[in-house]
């Protein structure tokens, strides 16, 4: 297990919206701004928006104490559909 942070171009409540899904099958619990399970911790934090041109971006820091295998599970929750 080990800690990974990433910094997530979205806002809190889109983060929140999209978490259940990382947790799919498990029994999780959330407190503030923080979430877990066994063997694993996320937590998280509004961080500098993101700037680009006159656009202006929502960042939200988030760190993983987690095994490789859920970390998967995370990032396939929270990929996006485009084209």
């Amino acid at each position: 297990m080990s800690l990974h942070v990433k910094d997530m171009g979205l806002d809190e409540a889109e983060f929140l919206r999209c978490l259940p899904q990382a947790f799919t099958g498990l029994e999780w619990r959330r407190d503030g701004r923080r979430a877990w399970t066994e063997g694993v911790e996320i937590t998280w934090e509004p961080a500098p928006p993101r700037r680009i041109a006159l656009l202006e971006l929502p960042v939200l820091r988030v760190s993983l104490q987690a095994p490789e295998a859920f970390l998967r599970r995370f990032d396939h929750a929270f990929q996006r559909g485009g084209g």
